[in-house]
């Protein structure tokens, strides 16, 4: 008879949440890695904009075109905030994630360790059975030599 782990369904069943919470972790961390990427950029943005603003104004520019300058550099110091809020939001979702992945890694080691536990019982019964039928076909040999 083989080996048969009644609680078989439910083991596949939390192998499969697991997985799919860590391909819910792996969107967050791409999520982060382009946001990240999105930070720098807008750093780069912000210092070639200073070294442009700094060399403009050496120049003696109108009012207006300094002004716009302002403009321009509080826009970038705007969409820095956001993305820097962005990776907070990212960051709390990727630690309750984290949490969330190993409460499912946990229950399917559970089960995955009470699935050894009874192959492991299953498999000395059944070397117990083998044994014992051996051992009845050398007595009934050891009876019909008698």
């Amino acid at each position: 008879m083989p080996f048969r782990f009644s609680l078989e369904s439910i083991l596949r069943f939390r192998k499969n949440v697991e997985h799919a919470e860590e391909l819910t972790l792996n969107k967050i961390l791409q999520e982060i890695i382009a946001a990240q990427l999105e930070q720098q950029r807008i750093e780069a943005d912000r210092e070639s904009f200073r070294v442009q603003r700094d060399r403009d104004l050496v120049k003696g520019l109108p009012a207006a075109y300094l002004q716009d300058l302002t403009v321009k550099e509080q826009q970038l110091e705007n969409a820095a905030n956001v993305v820097r809020r962005q990776l907070q939001d990212l960051n709390r979702k990727r630690e309750t994630q984290l949490a969330v992945l190993r409460v499912a890694q946990q229950n399917r080691e559970l089960l995955d360790e009470m699935r050894k536990q009874k192959h492991l019982t299953y498999q000395r019964e059944q070397h117990r059975r083998e044994q014992k039928t051996l051992d009845d076909m050398f007595l009934s040999r050891m009876q019909e030599d008698d």
